[in-house]
Protein backbone atom coordinates (compact mmCIF):
# COMPACT_ATOMS: atom_id res chain seq x y z
CA UNK A 1 0.00 0.00 0.00
CA UNK A 2 2.88 2.34 0.72
CA UNK A 3 4.31 1.88 -2.78
CA UNK A 4 0.88 2.55 -4.27
CA UNK A 5 0.60 5.72 -2.20
CA UNK A 6 4.01 6.98 -3.33
CA UNK A 7 3.17 6.10 -6.92
CA UNK A 8 -0.14 7.95 -6.75
CA UNK A 9 1.54 11.01 -5.22
CA UNK A 10 4.13 11.05 -8.01
CA UNK A 11 1.44 10.60 -10.65
CA UNK A 12 -0.66 13.45 -9.26
CA UNK A 13 2.36 15.74 -8.98
CA UNK A 14 3.28 15.12 -12.63
CA UNK A 15 -0.35 15.53 -13.69
CA UNK A 16 -0.51 18.92 -11.93
CA UNK A 17 2.72 20.04 -13.60
CA UNK A 18 1.23 19.06 -16.98
CA UNK A 19 -1.94 21.06 -16.19
CA UNK A 20 0.18 24.13 -15.37
CA UNK A 21 2.20 23.61 -18.54
CA UNK A 22 -0.97 23.49 -20.68
CA UNK A 23 -2.05 26.86 -19.27
CA UNK A 24 1.17 28.56 -20.42
CA UNK A 25 1.71 26.95 -23.83
CA UNK A 26 0.95 28.91 -26.99
CA UNK A 27 0.51 32.22 -25.18
CA UNK A 28 2.64 35.32 -25.43
CA UNK A 29 4.62 36.11 -22.30
CA UNK A 30 6.21 39.43 -23.27
CA UNK A 31 9.61 37.97 -24.14
CA UNK A 32 10.53 38.89 -27.73
CA UNK A 33 12.62 35.74 -28.17
CA UNK A 34 9.68 33.59 -27.08
CA UNK A 35 6.84 35.40 -28.80
CA UNK A 36 7.82 34.48 -32.33
CA UNK A 37 5.26 32.85 -34.58
CA UNK A 38 7.27 29.62 -34.96
CA UNK A 39 7.65 29.09 -31.21
CA UNK A 40 4.01 29.87 -30.46
CA UNK A 41 2.89 27.44 -33.20
CA UNK A 42 5.12 24.66 -31.88
CA UNK A 43 3.83 25.28 -28.36
CA UNK A 44 0.25 25.20 -29.64
CA UNK A 45 0.91 21.83 -31.31
CA UNK A 46 2.37 20.51 -28.06
CA UNK A 47 -0.64 21.83 -26.15
CA UNK A 48 -2.97 20.10 -28.57
CA UNK A 49 -1.09 16.81 -28.09
CA UNK A 50 -1.18 17.21 -24.31
CA UNK A 51 -4.93 17.86 -24.35
CA UNK A 52 -5.62 14.87 -26.61
CA UNK A 53 -3.30 12.39 -24.86
CA UNK A 54 -3.91 11.15 -21.32
CA UNK A 55 -0.96 11.13 -18.93
CA UNK A 56 -0.46 7.36 -18.97
CA UNK A 57 -0.10 7.44 -22.77
CA UNK A 58 2.34 10.36 -22.51
CA UNK A 59 4.46 8.28 -20.16
CA UNK A 60 4.19 5.27 -22.49
CA UNK A 61 5.40 7.42 -25.38
CA UNK A 62 8.73 7.92 -23.60
CA UNK A 63 9.14 4.34 -22.35
CA UNK A 64 11.90 3.44 -24.84
CA UNK A 65 13.97 5.20 -27.43
CA UNK A 66 14.07 3.37 -30.72
CA UNK A 67 17.06 3.65 -33.00
CA UNK A 68 17.30 2.93 -36.68
CA UNK A 69 20.57 2.03 -38.36
CA UNK A 70 20.87 3.16 -41.96
CA UNK A 71 23.75 1.86 -44.04
CA UNK A 72 24.60 3.11 -47.48
CA UNK A 73 27.70 2.77 -49.58
CA UNK A 74 28.77 6.26 -48.62
CA UNK A 75 28.11 6.33 -44.90
CA UNK A 76 26.63 4.70 -41.85
CA UNK A 77 24.11 6.72 -39.86
CA UNK A 78 22.02 6.19 -36.74
CA UNK A 79 18.68 7.96 -36.34
CA UNK A 80 16.75 8.21 -33.13
CA UNK A 81 13.10 8.05 -34.03
CA UNK A 82 11.62 8.97 -30.66
CA UNK A 83 12.95 12.46 -30.00
CA UNK A 84 11.00 14.82 -32.20
CA UNK A 85 10.86 18.60 -31.91
CA UNK A 86 7.60 18.26 -29.97
CA UNK A 87 9.16 15.74 -27.58
CA UNK A 88 12.18 17.95 -27.02
CA UNK A 89 9.94 20.95 -26.27
CA UNK A 90 7.83 18.82 -23.89
CA UNK A 91 10.86 17.66 -21.92
CA UNK A 92 12.41 21.13 -21.93
CA UNK A 93 9.22 22.70 -20.53
CA UNK A 94 9.11 20.06 -17.79
CA UNK A 95 12.73 20.82 -16.88
CA UNK A 96 14.24 17.54 -18.09
CA UNK A 97 17.76 17.97 -19.46
CA UNK A 98 18.14 15.68 -22.49
CA UNK A 99 21.52 16.87 -23.71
Amino acid sequence: MFVQFVSLCSYEYLNEEIRKLKDTLGKENGDAAHDTRAILESEQKLRSWLCDTPLYLQLQWFDTVESVDVSTKLKHRRWTTEITARDELYLQKLGVNIR
